[in-house]
């Protein structure tokens, strides 16, 4: 910042020197006095613009203040998100009929910057009238890479790697849950560039956890894609060692595509390490989007005998925007970003309307572990009243078999699920 009082003390002082060589310039000490008066101000004007540079601003206001410094070194961001969900779901053999609702998700939050490279975020859920940390982490960035220090997800799936805010159905696939794919507390590394991301982690237990021993994960995920003329196309693949230590303390489990719903498919305590790892693609062309993954699971001597037990689970899934919008793949962060909508309610449009299907498989069955087979059907509209509110209608129909270690679907193993869920959800 300049100084003032020297500033103006070396103008006066070279006036007044100027004066005693040049008396013939000068013309009145009154005119000189003006001429002092004007820099003086000049001064105080050059001081509060070179004030204006460190203060705050208000860098964007929607749907949430942004505030930062305009030479980019700081930077506050307010988030959050609300997910208000009711449900109607029951089954065939008669145990389950729910009629309910829920706030799924009721998330605050802050990110931003601190000296450019350094970023942090931290984010809590009051969801159920319970508080569970969500990322929290910091992140430095270099010309090698980004290191990232605390609470955030195992770099698996393109689904799970997707906010919940994008994805195109209300319930991620049956796999992310059931292989139990989570945040937690760990160190990463990130690299990539406009086309392709390469992220991997090193992890041991969550910021709830408080066992002796937490055991260690390791995943990475590596994604490419290109843009085409009208959209982009992106393949995947990820992969994840997980140990938790002393027993059997894994089991793999998972509800009908409702977060409401009952489980009726589910393994007992069988195992304390497993390997996974998937496959996964996806394309946008104008208004349509498709994308499929796979995952393949392997529980260390969780199978009779002592062998080990193999699991898999994916899903194929296809929207239409019938209002010319279009899904986009954000391919330098290796995910499905947000939508753009041509005419919001707020500006007198119908906002963006989009139709979808999807397929969902999930198999915790063979090497003696009976924990059934669970394929879905689900059909799904999206109105986006505008980029950060929608409402979801989905109804699923889901098909159980060979499901013997669960009481709910009887002695045949066998059962049938049809739920409707309905969310509004908005964010900022």
């Amino acid at each position: 910042m300049l100084n003032r009082n020297r500033v103006t003390a070396l103008l006066a002082a070279t006036a007044l020197t100027a004066i005693s060589i040049q008396p013939a310039q000068a013309q009145s000490v009154e005119e000189l006095k003006a001429q002092l008066a004007a820099l003086a101000k000049r001064i105080e004007q050059l001081e509060e613009k070179q004030e204006a540079k460190k203060a705050p601003v208000v860098k964007k206001a929607e749907p949430a203040f942004a505030l930062g410094t305009s030479d980019g070194n700081f930077e506050f961001n307010l988030r959050g998100r609300i997910y208000a969900d009711a449900g109607w779901m029951s089954d065939d053999d008669g145990t389950m009929d729910i009629d309910a609702t829920e706030f799924r998700t009721a998330r605050l939050g802050i990110e931003g910057k601190a000296w450019k490279k350094v970023k942090y975020k931290f984010e809590a859920d009051f969801a159920g009238n319970d508080v569970s940390l969500k990322d929290v982490f910091l992140q430095y960035s270099s010309d090698m890479g980004n290191w990232k220090f605390g609470q955030f997800k195992t770099p698996n799936s393109l689904e799970e790697q997707t906010s919940s805010r994008h994805t195109t159905f209300m319930e991620r696939a049956s796999f992310t849950d059931a292989f139990g794919l989570a945040r937690m507390l760990g160190v990463g590394y990130g690299n990539g560039g406009d086309n392709w991301t390469f992220n991997a982690g090193l992890f041991r237990g969550t910021a709830s956890s408080s066992d002796d021993d937490e055991g260690e994960v390791i995943a990475a995920r590596l994604t490419y894609g290109q843009k085409m003329k009208n959209g982009s196309w992106m393949l995947g693949a990820s992969g994840r060692l997980r140990d938790v230590g002393g027993g059997s303390d894994l089991r793999y489990r998972q509800r009908p595509h409702n977060h409401l719903s009952d489980r009726f498919i589910a393994t007992s305590r069988i195992s304390s390490k497993d390997t996974m790892y998937g496959l996964e693609a996806a394309a946008q062309m104008g208004a349509f989007h498709v994308a499929s993954e796979w995952a393949f699971l392997e529980a260390d001597e969780g199978g009779a005998g002592g062998r080990d037990a193999s699991f898999n689970g994916g899903y194929i899934e296809a929207g239409w925007f019938i209002t010319g919008e279009s899904k986009p793949l954000k391919l330098s962060k290796g995910t499905w970003d947000r939508p753009k909508v041509s005419n919001p309610v707020q500006s007198g449009g119908m906002g963006a309307w989009q139709l979808a299907a999807k397929f969902d498989r999930i198999d915790l069955t063979g090497d003696g572990v009976r924990g059934g087979e669970q394929d879905t059907f689900i059909v799904g509209v999206n109105w986006y009243l505008n980029r950060h509110t929608r409402f979801m209608a989905n109804y699923s129909h889901s098909k159980i078999e060979k499901a013997f270690d669960v009481s709910a679907n009887g002695a045949d193993g066998e059962n049938a699920v049809d739920a409707l869920g309905l969310r509004f959800q908005v964010d900022w």
